[in-house]
């Protein structure tokens, strides 16, 4: 009998033929477990997602209790300020840059980087020293930074790469400071008035030039802040960054459209001054003015986009020629 038993138990040991080891029998209570692993491993699965909006939510109401009332006066001045009412398509733009790139930043990998750090904590001082010195453009522009520095820190420079573009763009809804503008527009003052004189000249009108005031037979016309062509230049140049980041491939090719800006827009605010110039010794000084000068800055913006749309014609020519010759 117990060499009967122990062939019985050879036999059950011994494996088989057909699949290797005989299959043990699953009974309720092991059903149940790999039941209770599979459930455990779906809500973990879950939670990285949740943590993550958790962790949006708090950060975007820090920001939003840090930045109410400066991005408030930043709106108001948008509103307010004929210079700057561009302010209101940056975001914009910049957030449609991010929708472009949704797929990119889905197919990279999360790696939060320590460098975001410094870079967060940069933000934060700029905006504390804005804050002690009353300097809107240090509090405007630590936003920016302060959002660097976030996306360096939780996700990591591959996205940061992707971003960087985004975020630099931002800078042109933010006002420049008061000396940088005003040092910006005194001599654009003077160099439309000396313009629009040697025009003038050339034309045969007599003219005299007394610093930024044109004398003519009829009239004197005086080329103030609101006429340097800073109001145009700022405008075009966030219309050319934007246009190239879209149209134009290859650095110089942006860089040549983006710096074309700043002679086209000398030579319309001079032509702007020119034709006021000689309406008013036409037809009168009544006529040089009201309608005619607001209208005048519509048209100046208009012509200095068909000399960006001419000149982005010639950028793409120039670029399909030199890669037929070298085909």
């Amino acid at each position: 009998m117990s060499k009967l038993a122990g062939e019985d138990v050879a036999r059950l040991d011994a494996p088989s033929g057909v699949s290797g080891t005989i299959p043990e029998r699953r009974t309720g209570s092991s059903v149940l477990a790999h039941g209770s692993h599979k459930t455990d491993a779906l809500n973990s699965g879950g939670r990285p997602g949740l943590q993550a909006c958790i962790v949006v939510l708090v950060i975007s109401g820090v920001i939003a209790a840090l930045y109410a009332r400066i991005l408030r006066d930043l709106a108001w001045q948008w509103w307010d300020d004929p210079n700057y009412t561009h302010g209101f398509l940056v975001p914009l733009f910049s957030a449609f840059l991010v929708w472009r790139r949704r797929k990119q930043l889905a197919a990279l990998p999360v790696r939060g980087s320590w460098i975001g750090l410094p870079v967060l904590l940069a933000g934060v001082g700029a905006l504390l020293l804005g804050d002690l010195a009353a300097e809107n453009f240090l509090m405007r522009s630590s936003l920016i930074v302060v959002l660097a520095g976030l996306v360096l820190f939780h996700l990591g420079q591959d996205h940061f790469r992707v971003l960087a573009f985004p975020l630099l763009f931002l800078f042109f809804m933010v006002p420049l400071p008061a000396t940088l503008f005003y040092a910006m527009a005194f001599p654009l003052q003077r160099l439309a008035a000396r313009n629009a004189a040697w025009t003038l000249d050339m034309l045969g009108v007599p003219v005299l030039l007394d610093g930024n005031i044109i004398h003519l037979t009829k009239q004197s016309l005086g080329v103030a802040e609101a006429c340097s062509g800073i109001r145009s230049l700022i405008s075009l140049f966030s219309v050319a960054v934007a246009w190239a980041a879209l149209t134009l491939p290859g650095v110089w090719s942006m860089a040549v459209f983006v710096v074309a800006v700043i002679p086209i827009t000398i030579l319309a605010n001079a032509g702007r001054v020119v034709i006021t110039g000689l309406i008013g010794q036409w037809f009168g000084v009544d006529y040089a003015q009201g309608f005619f000068h607001t209208f005048s800055s519509w048209l100046v913006f208009v012509f200095a986009f068909v000399c960006l749309l001419a000149t982005h014609a010639l950028i793409r020519l120039v670029q399909s020629r030199w890669r037929s010759r070298k085909l």
